[in-house]
């Protein structure tokens, strides 16, 4: 059988994603008339603008990219009646707001214009109903009428939008404005952590993606501001973006550099021939130095992104950061790693010389933004840790603090003596 879906970036149409269930071949096109005017650009470096269709392994790769992964499309195929393996059904059921500016439509359907909203606040009652109904129905799919958000990651989400503590659902296309995270089972304080080091990555001048914690029903719930939206006559509108599994062409389940999945010198390499900006390639570094320092070994190639605005690409704003050392039953690995070393407790300083000569890059750069973070990551997570237990108490600040020292010893210079 032969299908096809729409494929909107922004509020323009692009071209056709195609699908034959025999062989589950997929083939993206770009539409004729897009090409003649092509106002928002490729839909991805890895599918550059052209005629010709794109081969099904190109196509595939991007597009399931788009979908959470298999572990999680296993619990929502539930709610679909679609196999965990269905990427294009899934697309189909849940393609209404991707991440970034994309968009998927079946034929006969025509997306509502980012200018014209249709949304509905929830009640507190009615917003906890539903964020604990994730883990039977992840992505609440199929919860209601006109809400059709997909989102990439394996924690359990909503995606919606959040004003003044409330949250409301975006309907029919609606743009999102938030992802809502409820507590991660068997990870205690996980809000707290997340919340935590998206506030420390900010309080020390990285760009990091807004946070706050939502108080709902006696419960804490961890909401993060998307970085692919901005704000233009009072209303969110779609930035796109993409993530180096997407830009590299690299199959979703493969993000891990152990299993065959980007590494630093690849996605410094392609930033390069993105024409990324210096700035933009020192936030990779630095993106590296503080996923290191905070002991977050989930730092893979979807969890690093590029946002457009306009034709220019940009390092995206650090998102998804948490300690996960201080669970002890997690990897104790980077998942990138770093100057060949991937273990936490075998990277050093040199570590870091490797990797900026791997990555043509400057040692004395790459060092030199590791002693920039270091010297202010302490203070600064000493002060913040003291705010954030006067609101939202936890033990986990402190256990983040310890991590933290720990890497230091690690990968600081000793202070010349007195």
């Amino acid at each position: 059988m032969h299908e096809s879906l729409k494929v909107y970036l922004k509020d323009s149409f692009v071209g056709w994603l195609s699908h034959e269930s025999a062989g589950d071949e997929f083939a993206f096109k770009y539409d004729d008339a897009y090409l003649a005017n092509p106002v928002d650009g490729a839909l991805s470096f890895a599918l550059p603008l052209g005629g010709d269709a794109f081969d099904s392994v190109r196509t595939y790769r991007f597009f399931a990219n788009l979908l959470p992964p298999q572990v999680v499309r296993q619990r929502l195929g539930a709610s679909l009646h679609l196999s965990r393996n269905n990427v294009f059904g899934f697309l189909k059921a849940i393609g209404g707001d991707c991440a970034g500016a994309v968009s998927l439509c079946p034929a006969w359907i025509s997306p509502t214009p980012q200018d014209v909203e249709t949304t509905r606040e929830l009640s507190d009652a009615e917003a906890v109903e539903i964020l604990k109904s994730l883990k039977r129905r992840p992505l609440y799919a199929a919860g209601e009428k006109g809400y059709r958000y997909s989102g990439a990651g394996a924690q359990d989400k909503l995606i919606a939008r959040v004003r003044d503590g409330h949250v409301i659902l975006p309907l029919y296309g609606t743009p999102s404005t938030h992802i809502i995270k409820p507590p991660a089972d068997g990870f205690e304080d996980s809000v707290h952590n997340e919340y935590f080091c998206q506030r420390l990555a900010a309080e020390i001048g990285l760009s990091a993606s807004r946070a706050e914690i939502l108080e709902l029903g006696g419960g804490l719930y961890y909401a993060a501001e998307r970085y692919d939206r901005e704000i233009v006559a009072g209303k969110p509108r779609r930035l796109h973006q993409e993530d180096f599994c997407q830009i590299l062409s690299v199959d979703p389940e493969a993000k891990y550099e152990s299993d065959g999945g980007p590494s630093i010198r690849q996605c410094m390499e392609v930033s390069r021939k993105m024409r990324l900006s210096p700035t933009s390639q020192i936030a990779l570094v630095d993106s590296v130095v503080f996923n290191y320092i905070i002991g977050n070994a989930d730092a893979h190639a979807k969890n690093h992104s590029i946002v457009y605005h306009g034709r220019r690409a940009d390092f995206a704003p650090l998102y998804d950061l948490v300690s996960t050392s201080v669970y002890p039953e997690l990897s104790q690995e980077m998942a990138m790693r770093i100057g060949g070393d991937a273990a936490f407790d075998s990277i050093s300083r040199d570590s870091f010389s490797r990797m900026a000569e791997e990555c043509a890059v400057a040692p004395k750069l790459v060092l030199g933004r590791l002693d920039y973070i270091a010297k202010r990551i302490v203070p600064a997570a000493s002060r913040l840790a003291d705010e954030c237990n006067a609101r939202f108490p936890s033990k986990v600040y402190k256990q983040i603090l310890s991590v933290i020292q720990q890497r230091l010893s690690r990968i600081c210079l000793p202070r010349p003596l007195k």
